[in-house]
């Protein structure tokens, strides 16, 4: 048995959404925008909006990972797609259910998929190759690294040094 498996992708991905839900309990809209997590940091809102625009990219990537031999990513302009997505004029609370909407679909999808197909592969823009295991797993990774970002903006999170 692998360390990193199904079971422990799709685990992962079910569980990081609660996590951000309790960091998110009681945010409303003006809160969202104006808790940054730094003077040229990101509100929140942006944090969430972010976290929704790259679940939607690693669905795709899994998805022709998938369905196409080998496929090669091109890389994702995160800034460019916060002004393309006017990350600052969203709702929170329209944005956040796109989210679950998108990680609901995207377990929806990997609970699906036969053994063989969670070793399939893709090329991303510098090189690496991934297994769509491992893309299952870097998703619930990169939540997990915005959750603590929007905890710091929120002013929740307790520094630990290492």
């Amino acid at each position: 048995m692998a360390l990193l498996d199904k079971s422990r992708a799709l685990r992962t991905l079910r569980r990081t959404p609660p996590m951000f839900a309790l960091v998110l309990r009681g945010v409303d809209q003006a809160r969202a925008l104006s808790a940054t997590d730094g003077p040229d940091g990101w509100c929140v809102l942006e944090i969430v909006c972010h976290v929704n625009d790259f679940e939607g990219i690693f669905a795709e990537r899994i998805r022709r990972a998938v369905e196409e031999d080998t496929p090669h990513y091109r890389s994702a302009d995160h800034l460019a797609l916060v002004e393309e997505g006017s990350y600052k004029q969203q709702t929170l609370s329209a944005v956040w259910d796109q989210f679950l909407s998108r990680r609901r679909a995207l377990v929806g999808y990997l609970e699906k998929l036969p053994a063989e197909a969670w070793d399939r592969t893709g090329v991303f823009a510098d090189g690496a190759v991934a297994t769509v295991t491992e893309m299952a797993i870097n998703a619930a990774l990169h939540e997990i690294n915005h959750i603590e970002q929007a905890m710091k903006a929120l002013g929740i999170s307790q520094p630990v040094d290492f």
